[in-house]
C-alpha cells in the first residue's frame, strides 16, 4: 500500500518549545454579525459550495471559537453532523483517501487520487456538475497538485507524483482554479511548460496576485506561488479572500449554477508542526470564508454550503482558554493525523440532509441527493 510522503518536523521537548507553539493570544476579534437566513419560497439548489478545512477537528474549531471571543461564522450553520474519516482499511486516513471519499463516494488507500487498490478509477462529482451544465471551481491554500484539490480533478495512483498530476489537469473538469504549485506546470523534469496549453483551451492564466482583477470569465487558472502559499501570518487573509471573491463573481454568471470547492489547506500544516498559533490563525482565516459562503447562500436561497474536514491533524486539544480574553493554550498528542471524527456544518437549502454521524463517503451521496442527481450509478 502506498503511503503519502509528509515532511514532519523534528520533535523538541516542551521546555525548549517556543510559547507561540503552545499558546495563542487574540489581537482582537473580527466581527461575526448574525446572518439573516433566506426566508423566501423554497427554490431548487443551483449552487454547491463545499468547504474543507484540512486537518480541522472539533478542537481546532473550539480553539478558533475561543480565540475570536466566542463567535464564529461556523456557529451559524443550520445543520451539524460528524464525518467518520477512516480509509478503506479502517485506518487513519490521509488527505488523498479522504478527499477521494468525498469527491467520488468511494473509500480507498492512503495516497490514492480517485482510484482504489484494484486500479478502478472513480470520477469526481465535478464531472457530474459539468454534465448538468454547471461551472466548476477550486480555491485552495496549497499547491493545485496537492491531494485534496487533485481528487476533485483527476485520477492517479500516487499523490506524490505531482508533475504527472499537473499534466492531467489539462483534461480536468474544472473551470476556475486558484492555488499555488506553479513549478509543477513550468519547471518540470520534462522541460514542458503547460501554461500555453491551458491558454489554447481558452483559459485565462495568471501568476501574480495583482492580475487577479483581470480575470473575467469562469475559465481561468491562477497559480500564485511556486510551491504552496506561505502561512496565513505571512500571506495575510487577502490570498484566499481574493480567490473566493473572484470565484463567486465569475462562477455565478452561469444561469445553471456552479460547484465550488474551497480548502483551508494549512490548518493541516499547523497540526503537523504542532503550532497552536498558526492553527488558530488558519482556522480563523477559513471561518471568514465560511461567513462569505453563508452570506452568499442567505442572499439567494438556492445555494447549499457544506463545511467539513478531511481528517484531524495533531491530536489537538485545548487545555486552557477564555472567550473573554481570546487566549488559548493547546497540546498536541502527535505530529501526524488522528482518527478523530470531524465536524460537518451545513447552511442553506438542503442543509437538513447533513445531520447525524456518517462515513465521509456520505458527503458525496448527500450532495447528489440534495441536487436530485442519480446516485445509483457512479463511473
Amino acid at each position: 500500500m502506498i503511503e503519502a510522503i509528509k515532511h514532519l518536523p523534528a520533535q523538541v521537548s516542551k521546555a525548549d518549545e517556543p510559547l507561540y507553539k503552545r499558546e495563542y493570544q487574540s489581537p482582537g476579534p473580527y466581527p461575526v454579525p448574525d446572518l439573516v437566513p433566506y426566508a423566501g419560497p423554497r427554490k431548487p439548489i443551483k449552487n454547491i459550495i463545499l468547504m474543507i478545512g484540512d486537518g480541522m477537528g472539533p478542537a481546532q474549531v473550539t480553539g478558533g471559537l475561543l480565540a475570536n471571543h466566542g463567535r464564529l461564522f461556523m456557529q451559524q450553520a443550520q445543520a451539524t453532523g460528524f464525518s467518520i474519516t477512516q480509509n478503506e482499511y479502517g485506518k487513519i486516513t490521509d488527505s488523498a483517501a479522504s478527499a477521494t471519499a468525498m469527491a467520488t463516494g468511494h473509500k480507498t488507500y492512503n495516497a490514492a487520487i480517485g482510484v482504489d487498490s484494484l486500479g478502478h478509477e472513480f470520477r469526481s462529482i465535478m464531472w457530474d456538475a459539468r454534465e448538468h451544465g454547471k461551472s466548476t471551481g477550486m480555491v485552495v491554500a496549497c499547491e493545485l497538485t496537492d491531494a485534496t484539490p487533485a481528487c476533485f480533478a483527476v485520477t492517479h495512483p500516487n499523490r506524490n507524483d505531482q508533475e504527472a498530476i499537473a499534466a492531467k489537469y489539462l483534461s480536468a473538469p474544472i473551470d476556475f482554479m486558484y492555488a499555488g504549485g506553479l513549478r509543477y506546470f513550468t519547471q518540470r523534469q520534462d522541460h514542458a511548460d503547460l501554461l500555453p496549453q491551458w491558454r489554447q483551451k481558452g483559459y485565462q492564466v495568471v501568476t501574480k496576485p495583482s492580475d487577479i482583477a483581470t480575470i473575467t470569465g469562469p475559465k481561468a487558472v491562477a497559480l500564485l506561488a511556486e510551491n504552496g502559499p506561505p502561512a496565513v501570518a505571512e500571506r495575510t487573509a487577502a490570498y484566499i479572500n481574493q480567490g473566493v471573491d473572484k470565484a463567486l463573481e465569475v462562477l455565478s454568471k452561469n444561469d445553471k449554477g456552479f460547484f465550488l470547492m474551497i480548502e483551508g489547506s494549512q490548518i493541516d500544516d499547523a497540526g503537523h508542526f504542532n503550532n497552536a498559533t498558526q492553527n488558530v490563525q488558519e482556522v480563523l482565516d477559513f471561518d471568514q470564508q465560511v461567513g462569505k459562503a453563508f452570506r452568499f447562500a442567505a442572499a439567494n436561497g438556492e445555494t447549499l454550503v457544506i463545511v467539513t474536514a478531511d481528517h484531524e491533524t495533531g491530536g489537538y486539544s485545548i487545555v486552557g482558554g477564555s472567550s473573554t480574553s481570546g487566549k488559548i493554550a493547546a497540546n498536541f498528542a502527535t505530529n501526524k493525523h488522528s482518527a478523530v471524527m470531524v465536524p460537518v456544518f451545513a447552511y442553506g437549502v438542503g442543509s437538513e440532509l447533513f445531520t447525524g454521524m456518517y462515513e465521509n463517503t456520505e458527503i458525496y451521496y448527500r450532495i447528489k441527493k440534495a441536487l436530485g442527481w442519480n446516485t445509483v450509478e457512479n463511473n
